[in-house]
């Protein structure tokens, strides 16, 4: 659906950059390379009929057009170092574009991401409690089907142990 009133200048250049950057190199086509941000947004269906959707600003907006258009376009991080309530130990707000803050997101539950060991036969192994494959599929399934009709924000939720994703809707 495209968002009347919003234009390129409300999108995070650096994020399409990223964009096209991993899309190339997932597709091996290293010729989206040489897109401008107005091309790579057009050949991904993002700019339709010359206006911009909801989806351009969920991926690449500012913060200040998701204030705007998308205020509930939020995602809340919170590292607890347990069940009880109270305020988080670590909590950080991002409301921008999904590529302008995926990779702090995993930077900073990475931070945490303490070893666990098992026992495989004679030999103790070692494993990181998350793994990035499926943390980052899960904060981009959270984005991607979430119902944006809904106010509320998404709530990335770290525990020692574990991992909460709550996307409204």
């Amino acid at each position: 659906e495209c968002c009347a009133g919003a234009t390129e200048r409300d999108l995070v250049s650096q994020a399409i950059a990223l964009f096209r950057e991993r899309w190339a190199q997932k597709s091996r086509d290293p010729r989206k390379l040489k897109w401008s941000d107005a091309e790579t947004l057009t050949n991904a269906e993002l700019i339709v009929d010359g206006q911009l959707t909801y989806a351009a600003l969920i991926l690449f907006g500012t913060r200040a057009a998701l204030g705007r258009w998308l205020a509930q376009a939020e995602v809340v991080f919170e590292y607890r170092s347990s069940n009880a309530s109270g305020p988080a130990a670590d909590r950080e707000d991002y409301r921008e574009g999904f590529f302008a803050w995926q990779d702090a997101m995993w930077e900073k539950i990475n931070l945490r991401n303490d070893k666990q060991s098992y026992q495989d036969g004679l030999f103790r192994m070692d494993l990181l409690t998350f793994d990035e494959v499926p943390v980052r599929e899960a904060l981009l399934n959270a984005i991607a089907h979430r119902d944006y009709r809904l106010g509320g924000s998404v709530f990335v939720r770290q525990y020692p142990q574990r991992l909460e994703i709550v996307s409204p809707g």
